[in-house]
């Protein structure tokens, strides 16, 4: 995974451009995080400190169930709701 693509990730406050959905950083332990998380960590995140810290992609959450983020526990909206919002 490239630098600018985490920095991306952060700038947005975790949203894409253009559409304004909803993005989350996948972890290579298989954990998500948000923006304001890989924000805090961000020096954890570019050296890599162990498989947890370890960054694999980011990715648009578009349907399914809300995620939680592993660091800090905040939700993670899916774009298009999930079975959770029922």
């Amino acid at each position: 995974m490239q630098k600018t693509d985490i920095q991306n990730f952060i700038r947005s406050g975790g949203w894409a451009w253009p559409g304004g959905y909803p993005c989350a950083l996948l972890m290579r332990d298989g954990e998500v995080i948000d923006a304001q998380a890989a924000r805090e960590n961000y020096k954890l995140i570019r050296r890599e400190s162990g498989r947890e810290w370890t960054p694999e992609a980011v990715f648009v959450h578009w349907e399914g169930d809300s995620l939680i983020c592993a660091h800090s526990g905040r939700i993670i909206e899916s774009a298009y709701g999930g079975d959770d919002e029922n």
